[in-house]
């Protein structure tokens, strides 16, 4: 496999982790809403922009690196 073929792979990667970190993040969040409001993590989570972009980040976040990471793996061991 040639530098430019791994380069377009991870580029294709990191794209489709995107997407796949986008709607593991907007999952969480609609099963998060439909909870009910007395539960302590949803409130902390939803009171404020603040709150919600911090949760909402690092979800995001770590979902994306993870994906990465098992992709980076995975290219190691085909080649």
């Amino acid at each position: 496999m040639s530098r430019v073929d791994k380069l377009i792979g991870m580029f294709f990667a990191a794209t489709l982790c995107l997407v796949f970190a986008t709607l593991a993040c907007y999952t969480a969040f609609s099963i998060l809403v439909r909870l009910p409001i007395s539960n302590p993590f949803v409130w902390w989570s939803l009171d404020s922009n603040e709150g919600f972009a911090t949760v909402f980040g690092s979800l995001f976040l770590f979902t994306f690196c993870v994906l990465m990471s098992l992709y980076r793996i995975a290219l190691r061991r085909a080649g």
